[in-house]
């Protein structure tokens, strides 16, 4: 009897931990992998730029899984990995030209903001195509104009790896948080303040 009973005490525990890893840990790595950082900044410089914030944080992911201070072996810098040349003609079109330096591209706002514009302006560029931009974005505007015109053209391997990348942690992103970003600009409701009664009651209630 003793050892039917732990054979059950312990199928039950067996039981209990799949229903935890089912239910529980899919999600809890999954937010692990794909980590959404620096919401505000995306909103913000998303909306500005007319993007989707999840298209946004997918290239962010993976440019540099949002580590602010990576620099690519080539010298892409910062959060959306910007070339520092890119980044001088960025502020430069922003009217900031003067204020510019090449480490202002570690800054995650300086970074997000140059990075939503320099998006923008590539989407707007090839409406068309949902490629285009990052091929662009990736191997430059000159492959992504030629590319355009001859999309027989074989891409190099790293930048036909990206627009993949890109577009799959797009959807990882869709999935896992949906469109976050409108719960986040709902306006809070403002608190109410205790009435005289409840700080009354509450202090009696404390006092027994």
């Amino acid at each position: 009897m003793k050892r039917k009973i732990k054979i059950f005490l312990a199928l039950a525990v067996i039981g209990i931990v799949g229903i935890l890893v089912y239910f529980y840990l899919p999600p809890m790595l999954s937010e692990t992998l794909y980590p959404l950082e620096y919401k505000d900044l995306i909103i913000k410089y998303a909306k500005q730029y007319n993007l989707n914030p999840n298209y946004v944080a997918a290239v962010i992911y993976s440019e540099s899984h949002f580590n602010s201070q990576a620099t690519s072996p080539v010298g892409a810098r910062g959060l959306m990995q910007i070339m520092p040349a890119t980044g001088a003609g960025i502020a430069k079109n922003l009217g900031e030209g003067d204020k510019y330096s090449a480490n202002k591209l570690y800054e995650p706002e300086t970074n997000i903001r140059y990075g939503c514009y320099y998006l923008n302006t590539l989407v707007t560029k090839y409406a068309y195509s949902s490629s285009l931009p990052l091929i662009a974005y990736n191997g430059g505007v000159g492959l992504a104009d030629r590319y355009a015109v001859n999309q027989r053209l074989v891409l190099n391997s790293e930048t036909s790896y990206y627009v993949v990348k890109v577009k799959k942690n797009e959807q990882i992103y869709n999935q896992l948080y949906g469109e976050w970003w409108k719960e986040a600009e709902k306006p809070k409701p403002e608190p109410k303040k205790p009435t005289l009664r409840d700080l009354i009651l509450s202090w009696l209630l404390g006092r027994g």
